[in-house]
């Protein structure tokens, strides 16, 4: 089974340039080095509320145990470089969710894909059956028929908060809010859902692509 490490992160203003210039050339680097992490890509959403989560990282993984493995471990917690814990400590948002793939199976995601709907959520134990059966079934064969919609995939982690995960991989977030996806959200099933669920937590947002800046001395230094 597949996994997936997602991380929702926002430095403050003032170190936004050396946040980006840590995660770009020596976080990154030092995880993609790690064996099971098969690919790694940012995303920034940059008309979110200050402190909602500017950026989110995607990290494939070949299975969720890699997360487990000394390898990963021996670049966590305590053993921090300098940097991380210099950037880490002083964000306004750390979230991180260690996903599971349960939807479709084994795939990759599309390499095409220049946005990416994330949509992250929970049910209440007696729907979950239902939850799960409506977002098989019903939600995610609208939602991927939708035209701009590369690829749609699941994800669970049992400790999350909340637990399910879904990535839309998007050719452009102009797709997200278009009139076929916007139709694709009203039906009689997906009203119901949406009751069902409607105090649980949801987090919804679509971010872009985002590409490194040359970075300035000064965003270098550590």
């Amino acid at each position: 089974m597949k996994g997936l490490l997602l991380t929702m992160t926002e430095p403050p203003s003032h170190m936004e340039e050396e946040f980006n210039a840590w995660y770009d050339t020596e976080h990154l680097p030092e995880r993609l080095a790690i064996p099971g992490f098969e690919s790694a890509r940012r995303w920034v959403d940059p008309r979110a509320p200050l402190g909602a989560g500017k950026y989110l990282a995607t990290y494939e993984l070949a299975n969720p145990q890699v997360l487990e493995s000394p390898e990963y471990l021996a670049h966590v917690g305590a053993q921090f470089t300098p940097w991380s814990k210099r950037c880490l400590e002083r964000c306004l948002l750390f979230r991180r969710w260690a996903c599971a793939q349960i939807l479709p199976g084994e795939a990759a995601p599309h390499p095409a894909t220049g946005a990416l709907f994330f949509a992250c959520g929970d049910t209440p134990a007696e729907h979950e059956a239902e939850f799960n059966k409506w977002y098989d079934e019903e939600h995610i064969p609208l939602l991927s028929a939708v035209p701009g919609v590369l690829h749609a995939r699941r994800f669970f982690d049992p400790k999350g908060k909340p637990r399910y995960v879904a990535l839309y991989e998007l050719a452009d977030a102009n797709v997200a809010g278009s009139a076929p996806w916007n139709a694709a959200l009203k039906t009689d099933w997906a009203k119901r859902i949406d009751k069902l669920t409607q105090d649980c937590e949801w987090v919804l947002a679509t971010y872009v692509a985002y590409e490194p800046e040359t970075l300035s001395p000064q965003a270098r230094r550590r």
